[in-house]
């Protein structure tokens, strides 16, 4: 099972064994950013939306996710690096100077990264300031705020004890300056209450609604805090000062070429040129100037023909996947078409003249009925156990050609080989 790399955080693996008639599979890093926590999730690697493939001869949507051990994480993985033709394979001797430079850049400036935070430390203020409380409150705050049932009114008068209670919470925490940083459970924590005390602040302001002063207290205390974290931050990042208005302007086009925006910046040695003033600029991080390093180092690669490939993290693991995979897709084309509509219809034919009846039509026989039953969308997600084995669910939608069912899907769950349930949806 051959594997290339289709963009930053998609791969394609072509594989030995097909899936549902396919001989290459598409999948890409899945994650989820959480709004209660502002941070992103990652559950494993997935298909693309709108996937097709072909079971018993008819094309249906396919979605599939593998999911290594240890996840849902807030960890991202770290996509490293390899090159097609051998990392030991040599630029002309001019560029390879060049690198071998930057590398020693790269290395000078690793040495300056700030340390870690004290985790001990951040827990001891994290219990004082009763975080298990804040994230509760938070979750309240999210459920009400994204209410589109509650006029806006009515969110910020349900919202204003919640705020009255968070400054409680947080007014008489004084944060050690290790602490003072942006990289923290505690920043994190302080951004969310930040967003929601802003909120209430600003819908409170335009529709002309009195807040108690605790409110704008939170919003003071918040904007305060959140201020000396990023200039303690910008400090363990070596930003010297704040940028200039054409400094800004590059990192804006460094920006644009990191997300892949279209960019004025196409040619070789424009891109070349923006890097090397970056990582000479006072105002940026440590952490982006090596970035800039590392990027200028795959541009000459590239530019020499040698462009590295990211690697997919977690390679090994999905062609095992993508094999059982394989394994159970067979399985379930050899049962085929017709076993599985008698099943369904064995399961739901009762309901389904009962709808029938309420409609005034006929009611069906148990083969007429799985006569009408067509496989619509197939969900597979594999998850690694800890001995190594693969635990694996099997989701099957189907759709009754009559409609006897107004839309809704006819559903049957498998794990492991054992049929867990049929039902129908909705």
């Amino acid at each position: 099972m051959e594997k290339e790399q289709t963009n930053e955080n998609s791969w394609e693996f072509h594989l030995t064994d097909k899936i549902a008639q396919l001989s290459k599979m598409t999948l890409e890093m899945h994650t989820e950013f959480w709004l209660s926590t502002l941070q992103t999730w990652f559950h494993g690697y997935q298909t693309p939306e709108e996937y097709k493939a072909t079971i018993w001869g008819r094309e249906v949507d396919l979605c599939i996710s593998i999911a290594p051990l240890e996840t849902p994480t807030e960890k991202l993985p770290i996509i490293e690096e390899k090159s097609e033709k051998g990392k030991n394979e040599l630029l002309p001797p001019e560029q390879q100077a060049y690198v071998d430079e930057l590398k020693k850049k790269i290395k000078a400036l690793k040495k300056l990264l700030p340390p870690k935070v004290d985790e001990a430390l951040e827990q001891r203020y994290l219990d004082y300031m009763n975080a298990e409380r804040i994230k509760a409150i938070i979750q309240d705050c999210t459920k009400i705020w994204s209410n589109p049932d509650l006029p806006v009114e009515e969110k910020i008068s349900q919202l204003i004890p919640y705020k009255i209670e968070l400054y409680d919470l947080v007014r008489n925490v004084q944060l050690p300056d290790d602490l003072m940083r942006a990289d923290t459970n505690i920043s994190i924590t302080m951004a969310t209450i930040q967003f929601f005390a802003q909120s209430v602040e600003k819908n409170a302001k335009k529709n002309k609604i009195k807040t108690p002063k605790q409110v704008r207290q939170l919003v003071k205390f918040t904007n305060d805090i959140i201020t000396r974290m990023d200039e303690g931050q910008n400090k363990l990042n070596g930003v010297e000062r704040d940028m200039t208005k054409e400094e800004s302007k590059a990192y804006d086009a460094y920006l644009d070429i990191k997300i892949g925006a279209r960019s004025a910046l196409h040619s070789f040695e424009k891109r070349l040129e923006l890097y090397e003033r970056l990582w000479e600029m006072p105002s940026v991080s440590i952490g982006t100037k090596i970035e800039c390093l590392n990027e200028t180092i795959k541009l000459i690669r590239k530019q020499c023909g040698k462009n590295l490939e990211p690697r997919c993290p977690h390679e090994s693991l999905i062609r095992k996947h993508l094999k059982a995979i394989s394994g159970y897709m067979n399985r379930l084309e050899e049962e085929g078409e017709a076993i599985w509509q008698l099943r369904m219809a064995d399961e739901l034919l009762p309901t389904a003249n009962a709808w029938r009846e309420d409609c005034e039509l006929p009611a069906l026989s148990r083969e007429e009925f799985a006569l009408q039953v067509e496989l619509q969308s197939v969900h597979i997600e594999t998850k690694e156990k800890e001995n190594g084995s693969i635990h694996y669910e099997l989701e099957l939608f189907f759709q009754d050609t009559e409609d006897t069912f107004a839309g809704h899907f006819l559903y049957a769950d498998i794990e492991d080989h054992e049929v867990k349930e049929i039902t129908l949806m909705g």
